[in-house]
């Protein structure tokens, strides 16, 4: 209801620039990967952050993003993938072009475990357009996104999602709330990334051979993972390393929301939002944050000065290393 009332305020209101800019990220994701150095630089700079909330009204107080030289996707096209079966992965744009990491943990646990990794053809999933209220927007993303997942799922192909947010977007908004055709099919077919773990796991094909890791981390959830109603698959999974001590944050939305805690006159929100979220975190006490949802680690980072990682990277360290030790046997 509230996003059908800001699409209709907006369409007749008129949306400002801020808003398009923090919402099409994706145009010029490559520009920024290309120029990283330089931007990232900038980003950083007390007198440009002044000048974006002058003019943008995005807040200075807020990190903005960096970008890494080499996208996911070019990391991926000079990695030859293998495996007995084959996975396809809908990375989405952050992972793309800001946490390039996520995207090769990913690719390395899938083949780990003895799947080749396919990349379908993919645009943003329209999540940031959606919450600002761009109903067209969002339509047009899907409707790029929902015919090639379904030529790939009618090749045999089942999808798996890194982000939790792009999964509740194209699991659930897709038809609820864009009546996208064909998108109901492809929802069947779209797994979270450590759902899929779990099930290899259920049914006894999960690679296990993981090295002792004598870290001590906490877990938040994402409001979008809870929405998937999964449980807690991630936690389930990390549970298994040897050495692990994790402990699960008790605690309810970050106060990110998307693009939401950039802008200058939600800040303050975003943060009392996230008060409860920084207190559970400072009882727990950990080395290293971990959470599925890119807006969450941002925002964590934001809150809590920590280390804050995806739960792939973790399993990732933890099984190529126990893999070494095996073969060092």
């Amino acid at each position: 209801m509230n996003l059908i009332a800001k699409a209709k305020y907006l369409d007749e209101k008129g949306r400002p620039f801020r808003d398009w800019l923090l919402t099409h990220s994706y145009l010029y994701g490559q520009i920024g990967a290309f120029f990283s150095p330089i931007l990232n630089r900038l980003f950083k700079n007390a007198v440009v952050k002044w000048i974006a909330e002058s003019i943008l009204r995005i807040d200075r107080r807020r990190e903005l993003p960096v970008y890494q030289s080499e996208t996911f996707r070019q990391w991926f096209r000079s990695h030859p993938s293998k495996g007995q079966r084959k996975i396809a992965y809908f990375y989405g744009c952050y992972i793309n072009t800001n946490e390039v990491e996520v995207g090769k943990a990913t690719v390395q646990v899938l083949e780990a475990n003895g799947f080749e990794v396919f990349l379908p053809p993919q645009e943003c999933c329209g999540i940031p357009m959606l919450g600002n209220g761009d109903f067209n927007g969002a339509k047009k993303m899907a409707l790029k996104n929902v015919p090639s997942l379904l030529q790939t799922i009618r090749s045999g192909y089942d999808i798996i999602f890194s982000s939790t947010s792009c999964g509740h977007m194209i699991k659930h908004e897709y038809s609820r709330l864009l009546n996208i055709p064909g998108s109901e099919e492809v929802a069947e077919h779209l797994l979270d990334l450590f759902e899929f773990l779990r099930n290899l796991r259920e049914n006894g094909n999960l690679n296990t051979h993981f090295k002792e890791l004598p870290l001590k981390v906490a877990y938040f959830a994402p409001c979008h993972l809870r929405s998937l109603g999964i449980g807690l698959p991630a936690l389930e999974i990390l549970r298994l390393i040897p050495g692990l001590q994790i402990d699960n944050i008790e605690a309810d939305c970050c106060g990110l929301g998307g693009t939401f805690g950039f802008k200058k006159e939600k800040y303050e929100i975003s943060q009392e939002i996230g008060k409860d979220l920084k207190e559970a975190i400072d009882r727990l006490n950990p080395e290293i944050v971990l959470t599925d949802c890119e807006g969450c680690r941002m925002q964590i980072r934001h809150l809590t000065g920590l280390k804050v990682l995806h739960p792939i990277q973790i399993l990732r360290d933890a099984l190529l290393q126990g893999i070494d030790k095996e073969v060092e046997r």
